[in-house]
């Protein structure tokens, strides 16, 4: 008898396994979304996002020479506290406070988002980059991708960079006479 995910492959085909950036973030809610300001040990910005048990996925871009890729998202994932008290379990359940830290456009759209799925693109982009999307439960889409760039500033040369793309569907409307 056909596997559930054999009887959408054509034959002879298996799925790619799951990594473990999937398994950790399917199904998660992001409580809290951050620009990470200062360029970080790759000499990229980056993004961290916080998820509502307190755990965090930090990410930035970096450069590589070695891999069908010339920048690649590098992931660091923090776990959840091991002491969790209360109050530290309503800040991660209750996101931001809007009136300390107002959210700009992309916070104000992934925060509180429950994500369905993660899709790590095996091509890399138009500019040689890797490429990763989260897929939440309302249809919407942020896609990561990494971009070599060579470029000085003032805290040293930035190599690489996290650009994001916020997608979210049309909704469709119908009418009834």
């Amino acid at each position: 008898m056909p596997t559930h995910d054999g009887q959408f492959l054509p034959q002879g085909e298996h799925p790619e396994p799951r990594t473990r950036l999937q398994e950790r973030l399917e199904g998660q809610q992001i409580s809290r979304l951050y620009y990470l300001t200062e360029p970080g040990p790759t000499g990229s910005y980056g993004l961290a996002l916080e998820l509502t048990d307190g755990a965090k996925l930090i990410i930035f871009a970096g450069r590589d020479r070695y891999s069908q890729y010339s920048a690649r998202l590098l992931f660091r994932w923090l776990e959840r506290p091991l002491i969790v008290l209360p109050r530290m379990e309503r800040a991660f359940a209750g996101g931001r406070d809007t009136v300390a830290d107002p959210p700009d456009d992309l916070q104000q759209r992934v925060e509180g988002s429950l994500i369905r799925g993660v899709i790590h693109h095996r091509t890399p982009n138009v500019h040689g980059g890797e490429v990763l999307e989260m897929e939440f439960s309302d249809g919407a889409r942020l896609s990561l991708s990494a971009r070599p760039l060579e470029k000085a500033t003032a805290q040293g040369p930035l190599l690489a960079d996290v650009e994001y793309e916020y997608i979210k569907p049309e909704r469709t409307r119908m009418m009834m006479p």
